[in-house]
C-alpha cells in the first residue's frame, strides 16, 4: 500500500510539472466582445472560440454584462 501511494504522489507532482511547463512564459490577453448587449454565457463563449481560440465569460461592467475573452498571444 506505501509503493502505491508513493507512486500517487510522484505521478501527481509529474502531472502538475507539466502543466505548468505549458503554460509558462504564455502571457494572456483580454479582448472584449458584445459591449454594447447583455452577454450571454453560451454566446460568448462560442465567439471567443471562433474569434481567439480562447475561453469567454461574461462579468458586469456598469449596467450591462460584457464578455471578457481571455487566449493565450501570439508571439
Amino acid at each position: 500500500m506505501a509503493k502505491s501511494t508513493i507512486l500517487a504522489i510522484l505521478m501527481i507532482v509529474l502531472v502538475l510539472g507539466m502543466v505548468t511547463k505549458e503554460t509558462q512564459g504564455q502571457e494572456m490577453c483580454r479582448d472584449l466582445l458584445m459591449r454594447a448587449q447583455n452577454c450571454d454565457a453560451g454566446t460568448c463563449a462560442t465567439l471567443c472560440k471562433q474569434k481567439w481560440k480562447g475561453n469567454g465569460s461574461c462579468f458586469p461592467n456598469f449596467q450591462i454584462k460584457s464578455c471578457l475573452c481571455t487566449f493565450p498571444c501570439k508571439t
